[in-house]
């Protein structure tokens, strides 16, 4: 009987023009191929990428979106950007930094004479150390079933490995991750500091936190837990960050920079809902969650406004949002945004409803190559975020990106694409994502 409802639903699906069957998912393929293609064009000589001023970070951010690619059905879908990424690698290990870790200095007690990794620039060592610790944590782990392009045992600088610096090689994947995980939980910021307790701000014996930092902790946290031979933080780290976002949300739901600095926006949203769902709760009344996801609907139309405000076309704030809603709800069903903008006549997969991420990625695709964009396969840039940065959050926000690996989500462009071709099954179609 179940062989027979998939055939029948097969032929039904194959019966649909294929206009209807591929359009959005052949458009988001499209500009995930052409977002690649241009990072992979102004990728320096020595693997790293420059727009932002901070090498390190563009680097992390576009080594992501290449691997997450190369594990989706149709891998790079034609390229070989496999130098890209070896490129891209050896230059990010190559730049890690020690971070000593003071005896008895820090509340967490680590031993006299440890010390953890890092990459340091220009006093942003988090938000930089955020993005290295998914890209290294996704190429020895691959969360939609295949094999990934390292393994977490792999010793860096060795025959037929990536190359680092004196630090970096001879160690494995899974150390560097470990010692890397290990300088967040370091400095994340002790109890003797009030309403700032429990979060994170811009590197270590800064004893301070804001919300548009602390969020890259838990990110870094739920990239590595997935490395075999990683332990990630510990209980107390998760009521210690419970502590700074119930200190951090306001009345009415919405998420502020700092406690009572009134620049509540949908990146702090984003953060709040992600850091939240790492630590298993935090926030006003114990339902945290619900009022920071009821203030982003009610705020979901915001455009870009100011450096800091608004949700679409903000790439920041989109970054942020993409990866709370992706990791609570997953790509499919409606999800927790009802107040989106209007679908009109654009054309979605047979079986997909308009929601949240359909809402970004239409924006995506419709925005690529626009007036100051630096290339047709790049986006035009808001503020600060432009260029690599924008480019590698925006592509993996098409291609679905999982922050964590449970559950499943729809399917990414690319198996849409197979599958109205008829030449993979229906398998994982209406996977949903399940929340732990």
């Amino acid at each position: 009987m179940k062989k027979l409802i998939l055939i029948l639903v097969c032929i039904g699906l194959m019966s649909l023009p294929m206009g209807a069957m591929a359009s959005t998912s052949a458009e988001k393929q499209a500009a995930i191929d052409a977002g690649l293609a241009w990072l992979a064009g102004t990728q320096a000589a020595n693997g790293s990428w420059n727009t932002s001023g901070f090498p390190m970070a563009d680097t992390a951010a576009a080594l992501l979106a290449f691997v997450e690619q190369r594990y989706k059905p149709l891998g790079w879908n034609g390229p070989n950007y496999s130098t890209v990424v070896t490129n891209a690698t050896n230059y990010l290990l190559g730049t890690a930094s020690t971070l000593p870790f003071a005896a008895g200095g820090n509340w967490w007690g680590f031993g006299a004479g440890s010390s953890g990794i890092r990459w340091s620039a220009g006093g942003e060592d988090t938000y930089i150390t955020g993005l290295a610790i998914p890209a290294l944590s996704r190429l020895v782990t691959n969360p939609y079933g295949g094999s990934p392009i390292y393994n977490p045992t792999d010793v860096i600088g060795s025959a037929g490995k990536p190359s680092g610096n004196a630090l970096t090689n001879g160690m494995t994947f899974a150390q560097v991750i470990q010692k890397s995980v290990d300088s967040f939980t370091y400095y994340q910021v002790g109890p003797a500091y009030g309403n700032r307790y429990g979060g994170w701000r811009y590197y270590a014996g800064q004893n301070d936190s804001d919300m548009s930092t602390t969020q890259w902790a838990p990110i870094a946290f739920l990239f590595g837990d997935l490395v075999p031979g990683v332990t990630v933080a510990n209980g107390t780290t998760k009521t210690a960050l419970k502590a700074w976002l119930t200190a951090d949300q306001q009345a009415g739901g919405g998420v502020d920079y700092q406690p009572g600095a009134g620049i509540i926006n949908a990146t702090h949203a984003g953060g709040f809902l992600i850091s939240n769902f790492w630590a298993g709760g935090g926030g006003l009344g114990g339902n945290g969650a619900a009022q920071a996801l009821a203030w982003l609907n009610t705020n979901w139309l915001s455009g870009p406004s100011g450096t800091w405000y608004g949700n679409e076309g903000h790439p920041y704030a989109m970054w942020a949002v993409y990866k709370a809603l992706e990791t609570l709800y997953g790509t499919s069903g409606a999800g927790p945004i009802s107040n989106l903008h209007p679908q009109g006549a654009n054309l979605i997969d047979p079986g997909a409803t308009w929601n949240w991420w359909e809402d970004y990625c239409q924006f995506l695709v419709d925005t690529q190559g626009d007036a100051g964009a630096p290339a047709p396969g790049a986006w035009p840039g808001y503020s600060y975020w432009g260029g690599v940065l924008e480019a590698a959050w925006y592509i993996n926000i098409l291609n679905a990106t999982r922050t964590g690996g449970d559950g499943g989500e729809v399917p990414e462009p690319a198996t849409m694409i197979l599958l109205g071709s008829g030449l993979v099954g229906l398998a994982g179609y209406a996977r949903k994502r399940m929340k732990k």
